[in-house]
Order: C-alpha cells, then sequence, then structure tokens
C-alpha cells in the first residue's frame, strides 16, 4: 500500500497542473466561440478557433503523456522504467503535434 502513495500524489499533482494549465485554453475558446455565434462586428474566424482547438489538443497530448508514465510507474513500481518505455510515446506525440502545428 505504501507504494502507491507516491504514484497517487503524483496523479492528483498532474491533475491540479493540468486544470491550471488547460483552464485559460478552454476559456479562450469558449469567448471565440460566443463571438463567431453573436455574429459581432469583428468576431473571430475560423482560423482562430482552429488555433484555440490546437492548444486545447496539445494540452491533452501533455496531460495524457504524463499520465501514461504515472501509470506505468503506478503498475510497475519502476519509476526509471516508466520514464524508458515513455521515450516510444512521446516520439508518436511530437509527430502527432508536428501535424496539429502545421495545420496552423
Amino acid at each position: 500500500m505504501v507504494s502507491l502513495i507516491p504514484p497517487i500524489l503524483a496523479t492528483l499533482a498532474l491533475m491540479i497542473t493540468a486544470t491550471v494549465v488547460g483552464v485559460p485554453a478552454v476559456v479562450k475558446l469558449i469567448k471565440v466561440r460566443e463571438a463567431k455565434h453573436e455574429l459581432k462586428h469583428g468576431s473571430a474566424g475560423f482560423i482562430r478557433s482552429v488555433a484555440g482547438w490546437a492548444m486545447i489538443a496539445f494540452w491533452l497530448m501533455a496531460t495524457w503523456f504524463v499520465a501514461t508514465i504515472i501509470g506505468d510507474w503506478g503498475v510497475s513500481g519502476d519509476l526509471d522504467g516508466a520514464i524508458d518505455r515513455s521515450w516510444l510515446r512521446l516520439r508518436i506525440l511530437l509527430e502527432i503535434a508536428a501535424a496539429l502545428g502545421d495545420s496552423n
């Protein structure tokens, strides 16, 4: 039971950090969507709304990546091994992020 305390604390820290980092991007996207649907003069266009979605996608990818390390650590009990195994996942995420970055 004691070996599960560090992964649980890391999970709580991840959830708090992800919320603090992600909320501004979500709020911005909501404001952009509201402005677009109210049809006000100078409302945000399609490109600006896509940029908001890309920011949320980057935020979700980063949160998922750290969560997989914490999950691997919780199951295996080996933090160094979990980090070593995460390199393949990081490579895949970087390719996805590059594709998203090119679309903006």
